[in-house]
This record gives structure tokens, sequence and C-alpha cells, in this order.
């Protein structure tokens, strides 16, 4: 036998001490191990379901989202962003079941409680943030914005005045929608439309200044339309035109009143005829026609006459008032006096008549 069998006993027995804290050592090393893929295999998996429930919810299925979520908490109880958004997928179904309610309304007409429920859901998502928060709030404002576009729609049918386009113009122009454009530019031709209408009218009636106003006015909403800018410069011109006219009839009023004032003043009578006559009793009756010429009536009309003897020397000299006291127009007058105070040589048979003045006050004038 070796001599030194003893010590190689003695050497094996201290190498199969080590071995079980060896073993042991590496049995938790693989148990570590295999824990630890086991851990990230979860992690893994629940971040997975995560990421599929956000997309989900970005789509707008809240409820599969909210499933997913639930799946992921399963792999991974300690995710805190899953639990969060699982909470929040009810809060989610919620707002989305009110938003599917504003449809009814709208369909009932009842736009004012329908934006309402869009101000209460967004409210309701106040205490919230997050790309999932945004894209319903996103949702929220595209709804309310549909609300309010139905809305003008349906007051469009009602043939609104000029004024109340212009507001609902207002009203469209804040919206975010994709038919908000069209609508706003039929909005713009109906304003145009009322615009040259009105315009239209008072330019019958020549009131130029109030259709200027009313087409700038329509102007602001539709700068660049041809058809007003068109009709400002045909009003412009036939403003322009009567003027010019409105000019010239108020000279030619002037001078015709210029004229008239003169023919009143001083050719307002003519004399239709005048005789002397010897009366029944041996008298000079004086008699005669007078026709008012005048263009406003006329009055206190006084005739100086001279009565010529043969030799057409002055026998006397008088004034005589016609009657009616007051002539109009195209009227005629009498005057008529008599005179018994002729001297006796006188011959009557051969006395004439004289007219020396005719006199009259314009109606008006003392």
């Amino acid at each position: 036998m070796p001599k030194d069998i003893d010590e190689r006993a003695q050497g094996q027995g201290i190498n199969r001490w080590w071995l079980t804290p060896i073993v042991t050592l590496v049995c938790m090393l693989i148990a570590a191990i295999g824990l630890h893929f086991y851990l990230e295999y979860n992690n893994s998996t629940a971040q997975s379901l995560y990421d599929e429930g956000v997309e989900h919810a970005l789509e707008g299925q809240y409820s599969r989202a909210q499933s997913l979520f639930e799946e992921s908490l399963e792999h991974n109880p300690n995710y805190e962003a899953a639990e969060i958004n699982y909470d929040f997928m009810s809060v989610a179904l919620e707002v989305n079941e009110k938003l599917n309610n504003v449809d009814t309304l709208v369909d009932q007409g009842a736009f004012q409680q329908a934006v309402q429920i869009t101000e209460e859901a967004e409210s309701q998502l106040s205490s919230y943030n997050g790309e999932i928060i945004n894209f319903l709030l996103d949702s929220i404002l595209d709804k309310r914005n549909e609300v309010r576009m139905n809305q003008v729609e349906q007051r469009l049918a009602d043939d609104p005045g000029a004024e109340e386009l212009k507001i609902l113009l207002w009203q469209v122009q804040s919206l975010e929608h994709e038919d908000a454009e069209s609508l706003e530019e039929m909005l713009r031709e109906r304003i145009v439309s009322h615009t040259a209408t009105e315009a239209n009218e008072k330019l019958q009636t020549n009131q130029f200044t109030a259709a200027i106003s009313i087409i700038e006015d329509g102007l602001r909403y539709a700068p660049d339309n041809e058809r007003l800018i068109s009709l400002k410069s045909t009003i412009e011109n036939q403003q322009s035109d009567f003027e010019t006219q409105q000019q010239e009839r108020i000279a030619q009023a002037l001078n015709q009143y210029e004229l008239e004032q003169e023919q009143n003043e001083n050719n307002a009578i003519d004399v239709v005829e005048v005789e002397v006559n010897v009366n029944d009793y041996d008298e000079m009756q004086v008699t005669g026609e007078l026709l008012s010429v005048a263009t406003r009536p006329i009055h206190s009309i006084s005739v100086t006459y001279k009565l010529l003897d043969e030799d057409e020397e002055e026998i006397l000299e008088n004034e005589t008032y016609a009657f009616p006291d007051t002539l109009y127009p195209d009227e005629t007058g009498q005057i008529d006096h008599t005179h018994s105070d002729i001297p006796e040589d006188i011959d009557l048979d051969e006395i004439t008549i004289s007219i020396e003045q005719i006199s009259w006050y314009l109606d008006g004038q003392e």
C-alpha cells in the first residue's frame, strides 16, 4: 500500500466538506438568475400591455385599454402608471358616454345643453394631465366645435339678417373644424348679398352716404369681394353725378328765382284793357281789367292815371285800387272809378286816359 494513503484519505474528506456550500451557492445563483428572468419577463410583458393600452386609449377605445392596463397590473402589481391609467379609464368611459349623449342633444336641437355637457366633461378632467388626457380634451373640443357648427348651420337655415350673420361669422372663425372654412365662406357670401341689397335700397332714394357706409361695413367682412368693391364705385360715381346735377338745378333754380323775383317786383301786372267813358249822369267813368302775371300772390294793387283833353293836356291825376284786393297768379282784377269834377269847358267825349304807374305788394309784404 502507498505510504501516503492516510494523507490522501484526509485530503478527500476536506474536499467533501466544501462541496455543500458550493452546491448551495450555485443553486441560489441559478434561482436568482431564474427569478431575474421571470421578473424581467413580467416587467416586459406589463410594459408591452401598458403600451398597447395607451395606444387603444389614444384611439378612444377606453374599455379595451382598461382591460390591457388590468392585465399589465397582473404581471406587475407595482406598475404605478398602469394603475393610474386603469383608474382613469373609468373617468374616460364616463366622459365618452357624455360625449355620445351630445350627439342626441344636437339631433334634438338642444345646442346650449350640448355645449354645457362638453364643458362639464372638460371640467371633470381638470385635475388630470398626460397624453391620454390631452387626447380626450382634444376630443371634447372637437365635439364642442361640432356642436357649434351644427348650431350655426341651423341658424343659417332660418335666413338670419345681416347683423346676425356677422355674429355667426365671428363664431365660426373661432372654431377649429374641417368644415369651418367652407361655412365661413358661405357666411361671407350671405353678408355680401345682404349688404348689396341694403346699399341698393339706399341708392334708389339717393342716400349715397348711407349706401357707402353699408358697403364699407360689408367690406370689413369680405375685404376683397369684387361685387362690393364694384358697387361702391358705382355709388360714388352716381353720387358725383347727382351732386353735379343738383348744383346745376340749384343754379337754375336761383336764376329762375331771380327772374321770377324781378317779374314779381317790376312786371307783375298786365293791363288787359282800360277805358274812360261818359256815364248816364255826364260823369267820367274809368274802368279797366288787370291780369296778374306774378308767380306769387300780390295785393293792394294801385293804379295811377291821368285824364287828358283833346290836346293831351292833363286834366287831372288820380290813384285808384283794384279789386279784389289780392290777386293770385293768372287771376284778373278790376278798376272802376267815377269822376264828377271835370271842368264844364272840357269836351267829355274827347277825354283819354294815360296809365302812369301801377304798384302792388307781394304776399307777405306790407
